[in-house]
């Protein structure tokens, strides 16, 4: 059997006998060509061997490749770390292939492998989720590559690709905490941006001050509805593990809260784990609450009173404005008139009310 492993678009429109541009309409479909003539062209590169123009090749004609970039670390963890992630992942994928783009996962540089690899593939635009923590070249390159990007952690800019009113949703939860009779409170809040931090009791302000953007607003709405916090903990990472540190703190305090809000489900399970171990009834002796709605094993679906922040919905919301982005970028390039993105799309952040809140006689 003959080989082909070097046939040529010109060479399978010469065996055609039609102009290369011809050829090259037939398999991208960028416009008709004649039934009998396409024909031609399929049959002569079908006996060469030929299966299409290469993927790199387009990608250096056109300038884009219709892949979409998406680094992240939470494909490298157990699938109980960051549930809410791998949501996102799903919605993204789901709304990039109705586009008619696919995604090609990147993992954050850490080694030379892996920055090779970044270097290595095409892509016309990045969404970066699950926090880059501890992974301090990671954003310094997807910056350099200079196509449009969307930052789901670290230095977050998830703002300008989703609208999230946490502030509102925390202040309406903390509300009916308070309406339930808990005047005891405590805060437990995860405090990183770039790199972990200690665990450790701190102060409101101590914490605000070092807090992400999203993790301010939720400790605004517990403000707003009035929590004056007797306790409050630095959670320095977004882990099952930092929570139980918040459980031991918390509870081994002179006197214990009755209630302890979270900014995270992780945590408030984490702190729930600690509470079963130490004989600590919930909610009869404590009461927890978290944020994201995520599934945690160990936990009934719908048991802890939390935020509905629903992961798959906000990865379609970040892939239609990245999507948006690279519209306009296209637009620009091409000498047009400058486009306006358009407004941000909003994420709707209910109060699910589960069984880890108890009314207080």
């Amino acid at each position: 059997m003959a080989e082909h492993r070097h046939v040529t678009l010109a060479a399978v429109a010469k065996a055609a006998g039609v102009a290369k541009s011809t050829a090259s309409h037939v398999f991208t479909g960028k416009r008709v060509v004649a039934p009998e003539t396409a024909e031609r062209v399929r049959r002569a590169a079908e006996a060469m061997g030929y299966t299409g123009p290469s993927a790199l090749g387009r990608a250096l004609a056109s300038g884009r490749s219709h892949l979409i970039g998406v680094v992240t670390h939470a494909l490298l963890e157990d699938a109980d770390t960051d549930p809410l992630s791998l949501a996102i992942l799903d919605g993204l994928q789901r709304e990039f292939a109705q586009a008619g783009y696919g995604i090609v996962i990147i993992p954050p540089i850490t080694d030379d492998a892996s920055r090779e690899l970044a270097h290595a593939v095409l892509y016309d635009g990045v969404v970066s989720v699950r926090r880059m923590v501890g992974f301090e070249e990671t954003d310094p390159y997807l910056a350099s590559r200079k196509v449009p990007w969307i930052s789901l952690d670290g230095y977050m800019n998830e703002e300008s690709a989703v609208r999230m009113d946490d502030a509102a949703a925390t202040e309406e939860l903390a509300r009916r905490v308070l309406e339930a009779g808990h005047t005891r409170i405590a805060i437990a809040a995860y405090t990183f941006a770039v790199e972990e931090r200690p665990d450790g009791l701190t102060t409101y302000d101590e914490l605000y001050a070092i807090a992400p953007e999203n993790v301010r607003r939720r400790l605004d709405g517990f403000r707003r509805a009035g929590v004056q916090p007797v306790a409050v903990y630095q959670c320095g990472s977004v882990s099952r593990a930092s929570g139980e540190a918040a459980g031991e703190a918390l509870l081994g305090l002179d006197e214990p809260p009755t209630c302890i809000l979270t900014t995270a489900d992780v945590h408030a399970a984490g702190i729930i784990d600690h509470a079963r171990r130490s004989g600590v009834r919930v909610p009869e002796d404590l009461s927890v609450t978290g944020f994201d709605a995520i599934t945690l094993q160990g936990f009934e679906n719908g048991e802890i009173c939390t935020i509905v922040q629903d992961g798959e919905a906000k990865g379609r919301i970040v892939a239609r404005r990245l999507l948006r982005m690279l519209e306009v970028a296209a637009a620009a390039r091409a000498g047009g008139e400058v486009e306006e993105l358009g407004e941000v799309e909003e994420l709707p952040l209910p109060v699910r009310w589960g069984t880890t809140v108890a009314t207080l006689s």
